[in-house]
């Protein structure tokens, strides 16, 4: 199994917190947020990852390199990321991807290790880890039935409605990674490049059964505005040293 994270992005809702660095370096205790996902993969079925660099790339690049004897790290750059979204810079991996079962992450969450371990012991074959909690009009919302189905996924759907946030960690199977790119790539095609990938996936919720892993009571938190990384400083990476020998 392989693993896809998104580290492209300039973290302009940052400001200048992030000191000039690529959002997915900044420290909690002596380590990268990054290197934290990359920690909670040892020890599983995933053995090569494919990070997505563009903003301050070669921060993240000399910082990594190949330091981590039990998996092979490769780098694809997104030389649009001032002008693309996550769907942009996860059809670049598609050649990776396709006929793989993959793990894909948010390079800007900061989680207890048990959430991406939950998400690939899911039974299931296509798993997107939710937080159930209030939800406004920024959060990525889930819809889904009685029994974890995914109905709906996106920005759009109504606060009201919703199950909770998808909060960026997700699982695919091989199975549907060829119509997942190319209909990734007839979004961008249309003028989409800007869009989040989560509107991909919307689009194939008729034909692949997709389910959440309800990771609610752990620690997690996407970090999008100054207030989310203080949070994250303050509250959710206390809780996990507390709760896991990092």
């Amino acid at each position: 199994m392989i693993a896809v994270i998104l580290a492209a992005g300039a973290s302009r809702r940052l400001g200048n917190i992030t000191d000039g660095l690529p959002k997915t370096m900044i420290r909690f205790g002596d380590k990268p947020l990054l290197q934290y996902q990359m920690e909670s993969l040892l020890g599983s079925d995933v053995d090569k990852v494919y990070i997505v660099v563009g903003y301050k790339k070669d921060i993240i690049i000399d910082y990594f390199g190949n330091r981590f004897a039990d998996l092979q790290l490769d780098y694809i750059e997104n030389r649009e990321y001032m002008n693309t979204n996550t769907i942009y810079s996860l059809w670049l991996a598609k050649e990776y991807f396709i006929n793989n079962d993959f793990i894909y992450f948010n390079a800007d969450v900061l989680c207890h290790p048990d959430v991406p371990k939950r998400v690939l012991k899911s039974a299931h074959s296509n798993v997107m880890a939710i937080e159930e909690k209030d939800c406004g009009e920024e959060e990525v919302k889930v819809i889904c039935d009685h029994n974890g189905k995914i109905l709906r996924i996106g920005k759009d759907i109504n606060p009201d409605k919703c199950k909770g946030e998808f909060i960026g960690i997700a699982k695919f199977s091989s199975d549907l990674t060829e119509d997942f790119a190319d209909c990734m790539e007839r979004i961008i095609s249309a003028g989409g490049e800007k869009n989040f990938f989560e509107k991909a996936v919307d689009k194939l919720l008729d034909k692949f059964d997709f389910y959440i892993e309800n990771i609610t009571g752990l620690p997690v938190i996407e970090i999008d505005f100054p207030e989310d990384l203080e949070r994250a400083r303050l509250e959710v990476y206390n809780r996990i040293i507390s709760e896991y020998n990092w």
